[in-house]
């Protein structure tokens, strides 16, 4: 695959979201649009529910998409103001908060001892995914994910004493597979604010954009490190999703 331009993130960033909220932002018309989607009912992919209801408000506009029991909620805010809408919305439903993330440049170059992961570095990612998920149990999933994952070189970690210290993984995407690619960033607790994460995501982002593959990120809007992490390596602010799951 060819390496992507910016322009070509740039479009395929909004085809991506356009995904999510049944309409091609690219044709939409500014202010406030509501969109009526029985996809709102299907599971999304890798994230194991579904979102029944979708908000996306990007540069003052909003697109609204929901599922078809939601009809009659969403028609008595028609007219309504986008601040309006987010604050009945908030009052309504359980609302999950998204800041939704675009690459716009490439900052960093120095990726010290940053690379692309093998299937040999299994036994490492292994030890690494237990310290940082004791709860979860590994046995009969995890090695299968990774050596997918690691096929398709997705998988970027940073080396300190021939341990894993940080590591960008590759979650199922729900649309636009191997098009697009979250690129997931955990660092051991006792090794953060070393520039390890910076550094391990600045490599996920290039190695993905030269392989012809645009890197995406998003976060908890109340997640200010991971959105200043994403910044320090070239991304900007694309929107804010409000998301209800079920």
């Amino acid at each position: 695959m060819a390496k992507l331009t910016l322009k070509q993130i740039d479009t395929i960033t909004n085809e991506f979201y356009s995904c999510f909220c049944g309409v091609n932002l690219s044709e939409a018309k500014r202010g406030v649009s509501f969109v009526c989607s029985a996809s709102r009912n299907d599971e999304v992919r890798g994230f194991g529910c579904k979102y029944s209801i979708y908000v996306l408000v990007k540069e003052g506009d909003c697109i609204v998409s929901y599922a078809p029991q939601y009809a009659d909620f969403f028609e008595k805010l028609q007219g309504k103001s986008v601040d309006d809408i987010l604050t009945v919305l908030e009052a309504s439903f359980k609302i999950k908060k998204m800041q939704l993330m675009i690459l716009k440049q490439e900052c960093i170059q120095d990726y010290g001892n940053a690379r692309v992961l093998k299937k040999s570095d299994y036994p490492l990612y292994e030890k690494f995914f237990r310290l940082t998920s004791p709860k979860a149990n590994p046995t009969g999933w995890l090695q299968e994910y990774f050596e997918e994952k690691v096929e398709k070189e997705y998988f970027v970690g940073y080396f300190l004493n021939d341990n894993l210290v940080s590591v960008c993984d590759a979650p199922d995407m729900p649309y636009m597979e191997d098009i697009i690619q979250h690129t997931g960033i955990v660092t051991l607790k006792n090794e953060r604010r070393k520039g390890y994460a910076k550094r391990t995501a600045a490599l996920a982002a290039h190695h993905l954009i030269q392989n012809g593959v645009c890197p995406q990120w998003e976060c908890h809007v109340e997640n200010t490190a991971s959105i200043a992490l994403a910044e320090s390596i070239g991304y900007e602010k694309y929107g804010v999703a409000y998301i209800h799951e079920e």
